[in-house]
This record gives structure tokens, sequence and C-alpha cells, in this order.
């Protein structure tokens, strides 16, 4: 990367020689308590985010790199570099090769360096180019959103004006009458835009993620808020597969805990209704985008709907409360 923001620095411990458990709690260590908004001060938010993930362990070849990506939800993930290092001790008073293996206690290092940009002429690997090109896709994408979006509002001015024209003189001047609030949830999200993955969907997300910023809240701004609030609601707005299938740290089904269900696809289809206007809402999903979607759509009716950003898995990786979806 071009430019470096923090570096963030953990360790972790495990019980018997389970490298991988070790580098994760190390990870986790290096991350969880940062309470920067790092979106405030990298140029292009999380979507222009790079991680660098350097890992020092007694055993490397048995770290697993899947799960130690799992920790890191916001970002592009450079290629994870484990090497020898940490430290193989013992949980009793001898030496570690004089002790049984569940004897043995393992510590991993981690070293997480966040920044953005990509050198110029840089022989990146693959990944490193996809990530570019994905990143110059999102930018199309999202300014072909912002013409689209542009010229709806122009029909919907021009549609409103016409039925202005069509209301009696006496009713647009009665003053008794109360300033119209939007009474329908605004810029109906397309089936595409609730597909998770799908370009257009990051692209909605992205601009959601500046038009309504104060209202994206990080899992700890969400935790306290819960905590704040007398009569407040979770909801997750995953399609029941959706929440059942995605996994973190090797479980599946996981949601934040008193979360119920209320799927957008549900909403936008009239099976359910929106929430009500007065009720503070925080909306959640696998990783943020869906949530976010939910929210641009729901910003005008439910004006005390909030997101988490990077969703449940942000949500785990912060050690907040989780249930099943069962629990729903």
């Amino acid at each position: 990367m071009t430019h470096v923001a923090l570096v963030e620095l953990g360790t972790g411990c495990c019980h018997q020689n389970n490298a991988t458990k070790a580098a994760m709690r190390a990870a986790n260590a290096a991350v969880e308590w940062n309470s920067i908004k790092v979106r405030t001060i990298i140029p292009g938010s999380y979507d222009a985010m790079r991680l660098h993930v350097q890992i020092g362990v007694p055993n490397p070849g048995d770290v697993n790199l899947d799960a130690i990506a799992s920790c890191f939800p916001y970002g592009t993930l450079l290629p994870i570099v484990v090497e020898k290092g940490g430290l193989l001790g013992s949980s009793r008073a001898g030496l570690p090769a004089d002790e049984p293996v569940e004897a043995h206690m393992t510590v991993a290092c981690c070293c997480v360096t966040v920044g953005w940009g990509v050198p110029m002429g840089w022989d990146s690997p693959a990944g490193y180019l996809e990530a570019e090109e994905a990143e110059v896709k999102r930018d199309d994408e999202t300014a072909a959103f912002d013409k689209q979006a542009e010229a709806s509002a122009i029909l919907n001015k021009e549609a409103g004006a016409s039925a202005l024209e069509a209301v009696p003189a006496t009713t647009v001047a009665d003053e008794t009458l109360e300033p119209t609030v939007a009474s329908t949830p605004s810029m109906t999200p397309t089936r595409a835009e609730m597909t998770p993955g799908s370009p257009e969907m990051r692209a909605r997300a992205a601009l959601v993620q500046k038009r309504w910023a104060s209202r994206v809240l990080t899992p700890y701004e969400a935790f306290k808020l819960l905590g704040d609030e007398d009569a407040i609601e979770v909801y997750d707005v995953r399609t029941s597969e959706q929440a059942a299938n995605h996994e973190i740290n090797g479980c599946k089904g996981t949601t934040v805990l008193g979360a119920k269900s209320l799927p957008l696809d549900d909403i936008v289809s009239g099976m359910v209704d929106v929430p009500p206007s007065e009720l503070p809402i925080i909306l959640v999903c696998s990783r943020g985008p869906k949530s976010l979607v939910a929210l641009d759509y729901l910003a005008e009716t439910c004006p005390k709907a909030v997101c988490i950003e990077g969703g449940i898995t942000a949500w785990d990786v912060a050690k907040l409360p989780t249930q099943s979806v069962r629990g729903q």
C-alpha cells in the first residue's frame, strides 16, 4: 500500500498446540479495541482500505489462513504473512520439550497495518490486481447509479408537480394542513440491489454509506444505543436462507442477540409491514451492504432507523452478544 493510516498489534494465547486459535485471538486483539472510525481517515472508506496482516507463531505451517481472514470484515485483505515466532510455552512448571501436548501453551503475535493505495507499476499478485479492477468497476457502477437516481428524482418531482396541479386550490391553501411527510419508502430497491455480493448492491451501499453516514453505527455504537433506548428493536434484514447459511468463525446461523427477522425482500414485496415511524430500530445483515440498502429504503418512513457497519460479522469480531437465527 502507498499510504499507512495505523498499525495495530495484538497477542493471543491458546492452551495446547493450536496455532490457528492462538493466531485468531492475536488478530482479534489487534483490532477489537480500536475506537478510530477508519472510514473517516481513509479516502474511499472501507472500499479503498488495505490490510496487511503479519503473524508470528511457533508452528506457522499449521495456521488456517481462511480462519485468520474471517477476523477482518472490512477492506481488502492482502496476502497474509505467517512466519515462525511467538512462543511455545508450558502451562506447568516444566519446559515444553519435557511436557505432554496437553500442557503446551501456544502464544501468537499479530501486526496489522491499515492503509490504502497500491503503488504504480507494482508487480502485484493477481489478488491485488483483481481488487484494483473491482474498485474501478464499483466507481463506474456508483456513477451510473448516481445518474439513475438523479433522473428518478427529476421524474418524481415532475410527477409531484402534476399531482399538485390536480388538487383543488382551496385544499392546498388550507392553513390547517400538517406538513406533508413521505408515507412510502423511498427508492424501492431492485431485486439485484437486494442480492448479496451483486455489483448493484455494492454500488447502492456505497452511496448510502455517504448519504446516511450519521446513521451508520459501529458495533460498539449500536450496542450502546441498545442500552440507552428503552424501546428499541433489532431487525435482521436477511432472508431466512441467507441468515442460516452465513458462516462466522465456523458457525452458521448467527445473528445479534435479541434480533427479529424482518427480511428486506418481504418489506419491499409487501408481505410484512414497515416498522412504526416512531420506533427506534437497528438494521443488520451478514456484512453490512444489505442493511445499508434497507436503511436507504426506510430512512424517511423510519427516521429513527440506523444500521450496523460491517454487519453481524463485525458484531461477532467485536465480541458482542449473539444468538442463533432460530431464536429470532
